[in-house]
């Protein structure tokens, strides 16, 4: 990999995960840690990254998007629901991730797991990142017009792109949680190729972590009884996690 490609994957893999490991980088692209050290150094002198012991991070004068953001919100709780979606990925499957943080956390679990030989389908720029260097594994874009701010596509493109198109789990997030409104999201092109794409799923699951329940975002995307799974964290009322189960809805949460 040429030095400008290297640097290119260092400041992507940066801008997904805010910090970077040397050693880790080192191993995803297979070339030796001094170079990688090297690549930081440069970067670091260019006022793109701050090179810290061991890694690098962003510089303090960066301004993160919205979904930078939100990807350092409730960390615990998304690597707990990551950590339970991947049970129920098994090797040679075909699966949908959404343009979610969470679900960009499922592609870093998938990342640094055994599984094999899957094909992974996405509206997502960031789950793309994140996989695109990991063997044994298939990524199928949906293409579209971009949201920049978030990395998703959708629009006609991506919807005309899912016709043929189908999964054995799909992953989706969610701006809300509600019995009696449903699964609601906030923005209606992601939601227009949620919607879409579920029905080309043979498993719906939902990650929502315990602040998105007794919620509402603007657009809905399902019936809670149209979803199969929802995977959220322990923090979950126990009141709601009764409620949602008496409606015979599974329910993962919980290490």
């Amino acid at each position: 990999m040429e030095v400008m490609q290297r640097q290119k994957y260092i400041l992507d893999q940066l801008n997904q995960r805010g910090t970077i490991r040397i050693a880790e980088i080192s191993k995803e692209i297979n070339v030796s840690r001094e170079t990688i050290r090297k690549d930081i150094y440069n970067l670091d002198k260019q006022g793109l990254v701050q090179a810290i012991r061991g890694g690098a991070t962003t510089p303090q004068s960066v301004n993160e998007t919205k979904y930078g953001k939100r990807r350092h919100e409730a960390v615990a709780e998304k690597n707990e629901i990551a950590t339970n979606a991947l049970r129920l990925i098994h090797d040679g499957e075909s699966i949908f991730l959404d343009y979610g943080t969470t679900a960009f956390q499922i592609a870093e679990e998938i990342k640094h797991s055994h599984l094999t030989n899957l094909t992974v389908i996405t509206n997502s720029t960031f789950v793309l990142n994140s996989l695109q260097f990991v063997k044994n594994i298939q990524i199928v874009l949906l293409g579209g017009t971009m949201r920049t701010s978030e990395g998703s596509l959708s629009g006609p493109i991506t919807l005309a792109n899912i016709n043929n198109i189908y999964a054995d789990i799909g992953f989706f997030g969610c701006g809300g949680v509600n019995l009696q409104v449903g699964i609601t999201n906030h923005y209606i092109e992601e939601v227009e190729v949620s919607k879409k794409m579920m029905s080309h799923c043979r498993m719906k699951v939902i990650l929502a972590d315990h602040t998105k329940f007794e919620k509402n975002a603007l657009y809905k995307t399902a019936d809670v009884n149209d979803v199969d799974v929802i995977i959220t964290d322990e923090q979950l009322d126990t009141q709601i996690a009764k409620q949602i189960r008496l409606a015979d809805i599974s329910l993962i949460s919980g290490k």
